[in-house]
């Protein structure tokens, strides 16, 4: 079975990402075994922003795989496999800084936390406009044939 190189982009990207929710989901289970917090955050900040990271990652995340599970399937269709290793690859990358700046609590606002968070929103708002698009490239080339 041959599977189009932008399939294989999604699907490196895709699991790449669930490999970090899992990352962070751990992390808050050590914490919570560690701290022996059952549920909630147990009055700790350290814990608290555990819980947030992985929580931020579990919101955005999800939504924008489902636009790169998208894209590679219309790579069957042309769809270039660079424009998904482009989006995969900046939301990892975005994903990473915003968890590690929510993580650092040396600053209220570390750099990193703000750079991921206007790194996802302007992904998201690219992303939206690009699914938006199939639509109307699907009914082309429904039309063409």
């Amino acid at each position: 079975m041959v599977i189009s190189s932008s399939v294989a982009a999604a699907g490196l990207w895709i699991g790449l990402h669930l490999l970090l929710i899992l990352t962070l989901g751990l992390y808050v289970t050590r914490l919570r075994m560690r701290l022996k917090v059952g549920s909630g955050h147990g009055d700790n900040p350290k814990l608290e922003m555990a819980i947030r990271a992985h929580g931020n990652l579990t919101e955005y995340v999800p939504g924008l795989l489902i636009g790169l599970t998208l894209l590679g399937l219309l790579g069957l269709l042309g769809a270039q496999s660079m424009t998904l290793h482009a989006i995969g690859g900046t939301l990892f990358c975005d994903r990473i800084l915003h968890a590690h700046g929510i993580l650092d609590r040396s600053k209220p606002l570390p750099p990193t936390r703000a750079l991921g968070n206007v790194l996802t929103c302007s992904l998201r708002s690219q992303s939206q406009e690009i699914c938006s698009a199939i639509p109307l490239q699907m009914w082309k080339i429904g039309e063409r044939r």
